[in-house]
């Protein structure tokens, strides 16, 4: 895990971060060694070094097949090229089917799969949002108990921001359910969850495609992809910049991508 927030968190200042999501290498990608995946990774990479935020944050889908070494090896030349300090959730193509097994494995890889750490002021807590598509009931209710224990503890902080791979929800409380968002009793439990302890933003991906709404006070941020788009999903990430008055995001499209060529 990494480190987990204190009682108290430190004086706020303004800062910027970045959200990205679904990385993804490997998928709709024909190209010899995943080159396109990894030009698309790249690029974003680089812009958003430019930016020197205090932080990056990957909403999952690391990879399309974790099985595959080459797609790891490009996602971990990729990665180290983010110049900030740089954190990840799992994706439901970081497991292909949620198990104890396979957490394990991905942790054994990656170092963690859900973090919670503090900065500038502010909390940052990532969730594995695989176990509660899933239905895997008693590892969901593990990571519910240490949820809400941090979330409990980020109470001091200026704003509490939440990290995971699928959407809560992506326009409406009332939304169809499908492959990309919570089921409605989900929904509301998190939601509720979410009230109780005063998250502003959730931050999720998966759709690779944008959304930002808000429900009931709390704003839920859905990042299109670093890698191929869908619908009218553009490749690109979130600035988010953090001030006193108010927390401002907005979704940049990768520079020099062409998102007719990338979106399907």
């Amino acid at each position: 895990m990494a480190a987990l927030l204190t009682a108290a968190c430190n004086s706020f200042e303004p800062f910027t971060f970045v959200q990205m999501s679904d990385t993804q290498i490997g998928f709709i990608d024909n190209s010899a060694a995943y080159t396109h995946s990894d030009s698309l990774f790249r690029a974003a990479v680089e812009a958003v070094n430019a930016l020197a935020p205090a932080c990056v944050v990957i909403t999952g889908d690391l990879v399309d097949n974790p099985e595959s070494a080459l797609q790891d090896s490009v996602y971990r030349a990729c990665l180290a090229g983010i110049e900030a300090p740089a954190y990840a959730v799992p994706g439901n193509h970081d497991y292909l089917g949620f198990t104890r097994e396979k957490q394990a494995a991905y942790i054994a890889r990656r170092g963690y799969d859900r973090f919670s750490f503090q900065e500038k002021g502010c909390a940052f807590i990532g969730m594995d949002s695989n176990c509660i598509k899933d239905g895997v009931e008693d590892v969901e209710a593990e990571q519910l108990v240490w949820l809400e224990g941090e979330l409990a503890s980020a109470q001091n902080c200026r704003y509490t921001f939440v990290f995971l791979h699928c959407p809560v929800i992506r326009e409406t409380l009332d939304e169809k359910e499908d492959y990309f968002n919570f089921s409605r009793e989900k929904r509301r439990q998190y939601l509720d969850l979410f009230k109780k302890y005063g998250v502003d933003i959730v931050f999720a991906g998966h759709t690779h495609q944008e959304y930002d709404t808000t429900v009931e006070g709390i704003r839920f941020v859905t990042a299109g992809p670093v890698a191929n788009a869908l619908g009218h999903g553009t490749p690109g990430f979130n600035v988010i910049k953090v001030k006193a008055d108010g927390v401002e995001v907005t979704y940049t499209p990768t520079p020099g991508v062409d998102p007719t060529h990338c979106r399907f």
